[in-house]
């Protein structure tokens, strides 16, 4: 080759790698924890409860950190003064949608007035049958000597217009309606604020308008929020976030760290590797030629998703293993031809051509993956090996031959003594299969994200504090009612809670009760006129006769029975919006400009069966929608369970077909299948002897060591239809070795998803590797042997 074709190839190249770098500067990071789950599964689930709010929510404690030193009083003042701080600071930024940290002033008065002028529509039928006993002689009495109690006392003054209006206590019915807006949280509300009983910590809660499982938009939030804290918070208040938030920025901040720590330390271990078997300088360019691939394989990548993840970015450390096997492959594999020492690669494009195609096939199936992050590794994967195999071929036979090594060709003797142990060997892979085969039904799918979430000490710390402040939160289920405006929201959302309130074990939050549908509505109106119309008349002669014993005038409650005879006022949305209430009924009601325009929730606790019931509600109930971890688990296993058998089958099927097109001979082809048998045999055997379960990533997995095993069976096959068994021996080896060191120092990585992704493969390339050496040899000579 002439120095004016070497500068030309080396000048395109380059060309190449720096138009890829000048796009990786442009590269947008973005991870995103919901892209580790199958959209089909979950995508409606996930949207709905963003569109609630609840995925964006944070749960900020402030609490009283001067516990030995300060007077309490000064502490307890600090706290409400920093919690109406940081909660007018928050509601005014545009970073958040909904900031609840305090009920308005005189909210205790004002839904009093709304129980008042709306009872009768509050009332179910088994309120009438505590409104019967009220009624009664013994009723009336009870409620007069209660009242006339309270007008004496110290609050008798505030109190005596609300006596005169209800003097029997009819509107305590309307109240207890209120025990339904109760979370499982432990609280007090104080002043209007949500205080925990030690009265040392204070509670808000805030929906951010940026997706907070966005690693680029939860850092916004966050650098917002330690900011306003430095503003707001008194010296010796201090914050704490529990939610997505933290967990999506620890996730982050994990991957990143190991890529600064793992990237150069597989590049080192790798040069190290290809600088001892290579003998020679020349190393470090075989691992740089396909290395250059990785800059126009993100840079496209990239354009092509929008921007990459930091976990596509970690599978990049693993293309480092594998982008190396073609051009070890073409510098080892190259013959001389001529006396002058001209060499040949006339004999490689076979194998490196097969390797190819079926390496890119398999990644190209696993863009079909339900799974957004799959997406973007297969994408990522096939680019740069694309890439890594043009440089390879257009630039290894321009850095010249290897060192002379001896080429040790089996003599006849050591061939037939190599058979002679093929029992043995067949026995060992037979049992290896064996296994893989016992194991594969034991293992259960885990559709649970939390498996792949990594939470540092203090997300962890805030979260116990979190529970010891507030009480456990504990498993919960969302029903959420959609609907088009909002009466039919509001009847649909009361059918919901008439189902769960027929199971007396469940404990859930809804606000139905206070807020019933129109229909329902009117059928209390009904019944409180009818029910008056029946009892009004002796109603009056009991109750005045007993205040006269009392020492009332007859004109002294003159309120109560006109409003008894008021028309009572509709409860509609508006009218808590309006209210007092309106921040607790935002939290549980929103309002989209787009359709769905409204939604409604209720929450659920968990603690057995519940979902039995909570099935019920989608299939008897139009626009509801049941969530709930378990749920979820169950979509996401059965989306992770169909893209696991039917992307794999549909890999082995492409990876069969192409062997038959490519060697013709069932032994043949059974040999190039073979490492991939034994691969996926000792992953389905790692998996069963560790965690007992499959994850998102192994799918990933399964997929990339079908197409890196079914590599080393092609070139080993075509190696010894070669007679050039011992070359390609050695390279194979080399190429298991730089793909071990590749998934090897993914086991090392903090973050679970890459410390699975690299143990789990790093056991079915440690098999397929022998494997090759061994047995795809071993089933060629049955047929040599024929």
């Amino acid at each position: 080759m002439t120095t004016k074709t070497k500068i030309i190839r080396w000048s395109g190249v380059l060309a190449i790698f720096i138009v890829g770098l000048f796009t990786c500067l442009s590269l947008t990071v973005n991870d995103n924890a919901l892209d580790l789950l199958p959209e089909n599964a979950v995508s409606g689930d996930i949207e709905k409860l963003k569109n609630m709010g609840l995925v964006d929510r944070l749960f900020i404690t402030l609490t009283i950190n001067d516990a030995g030193g300060k007077d309490a009083a000064l502490g307890g003042s600090n706290l409400v003064e920093s919690v109406e701080r940081l909660g007018a600071a928050l509601e005014k930024s545009d970073l958040f949608s909904f900031v609840l940290f305090r009920l308005p002033k005189g909210y205790e008065s004002g839904f009093m007035r709304t129980i008042v002028e709306s009872l009768p529509l509050l009332l179910d039928n088994s309120d009438y049958g505590q409104l019967e006993r009220k009624i009664t002689s013994e009723g009336i009495a009870t409620g007069l000597a209660q009242s006339f109690a309270l007008l004496n006392s110290p609050a008798g003054i505030g109190l005596k217009k609300h006596v005169q209006l209800d003097p029997l206590g009819f509107s305590l019915l309307g109240l207890e309606k209120l025990n339904y807006l109760r979370s499982e949280l432990s609280m007090a509300i104080e002043d209007g604020f949500f205080m925990a009983k030690d009265n040392r910590s204070c509670l808000l809660i805030a929906e951010a308008t940026k997706s907070l499982t966005d690693s680029k938009e939860a850092e916004v939030i966050r650098d917002f929020l330690e900011e306003t804290y430095g503003k707001t918070l008194a010296p010796n208040i201090e914050a704490r976030v529990i939610g997505s938030l933290p967990h999506t920025l620890a996730n982050a901040t994990t991957i990143q760290g190991d890529l600064k720590t793992l990237l150069p330390v597989a590049t080192l271990l790798l040069v190290c590797l290809l600088g001892v078997a290579l003998r020679s300088v020349k190393g470090f360019l075989v691992l740089a030629i396909p290395l250059m691939a990785a800059a126009p394989a993100i840079g496209l990548s990239s354009l092509i998703h929008g921007g990459l993840s930091r976990l596509a970015l970690g599978f990049g450390i693993v293309l480092l293993g594998i982008a190396v096997d073609f051009s070890i492959h073409l510098y080892l594999g190259q013959k001389v031809v001529t006396a002058g020492g001209t060499t040949s690669f006339s004999h490689l494009k076979r194998p490196i051509f097969f390797a190819t195609l079926t390496t890119s096939a398999v990644f190209i199936i696993l863009l079909f993956s339900g799974v957004p992050s799959h997406r973007q590794m297969a994408t990522l994967a096939l680019i740069g090996l694309l890439f890594a195999v043009a440089f390879s071929w257009v630039l290894v036979p321009t850095i010249g031959r290897p060192v002379s090594r001896p080429v040790t060709r089996r003599p006849a003797g050591r061939r037939q003594k190599f058979l002679q142990q093929r029992t043995v060997i067949m026995l060992v892979w037979a049992a290896v299969l064996g296994a893989g085969i016992y194991s594969w039904p034991q293992l259960h799918y885990n559709g649970d994200l939390r498996a792949l979430d990594v939470p540092d000490k203090q997300v962890i710390e805030d979260e116990r504090f979190f529970s010891k402040v507030w009480g456990e939160k504990g498993e919960q289920a969302f029903v959420l009612v959609e609907a088009e405006n909002t009466e039919d929201l509001f009847e649909r959302n009361y059918k919901v809670f008439n189902i769960l309130k027929q199971d007396s074990g469940l404990h859930f939050q809804s606000l139905a009760p206070l807020l019933p549908g129109a229909t329902m509505q009117n059928e209390r109106r009904q019944r409180w006129q009818e029910f008056w119309r029946l009892n009004k008349d002796s109603f009056s002669e009991r109750f005045l006769e007993a205040a006269r014993e009392k020492g009332f005038s007859d004109r002294a409650f003159e309120p109560f029975f006109s409003w008894l005879a008021k028309e009572p006022l509709p409860l509609t949305y508006e009218t808590y919006l309006q209210g007092s209430m309106a921040p607790l009924v935002q939290s549980l009601v929103k309002e989209r400009a787009v359709s769905p325009h409204y939604y409604v929730m209720t929450t659920v606790a968990l603690k057995g069966k519940e979902l039995a019931t909570l099935s019920r509600l989608e299939t008897e109930i139009p626009g509801v929608t049941v969530i709930a971890n378990a749920k979820w688990r169950a979509a996401v296993e059965r989306g992770l369970r169909h893209d696991i058998l039917f992307l794999s089958a549909a890999a082995g099927i492409v990876i069969v077909i192409l062997a038959a097109l490519q060697f013709k001979n069932i032994l043949s082809v059974f040999a190039v299948l073979a490492p991939v048998f034994s691969a996926l045999s000792a992953m389905s055997v790692f998996a069963f002897l560790t965690t007992g379960e499959l994850n998102m990533m192994h799918l990933i997995m399964g997929i990339m060591v079908i197409g890196l095993s079914v590599d080393y069976g092609i070139f080993t096959v075509c190696a010894c239809q070669d007679k050039q068994h011992s070359e390609s021996g050695f390279a194979v080896s080399i190429c298991a070795a730089s793909s071990l060191i590749g998934f090897g120092v993914l086991a090392f990585a903090a973050h679970p998803a890459l410390h699975a992704l690299g143990v789990t493969v790093l056991a079915g390339i440690g098999v397929a590797w022998p494997t090759a050496l061994f047995v795809s040899p071993v089933i060629l000579s049955y047929k040599e042997r024929n």
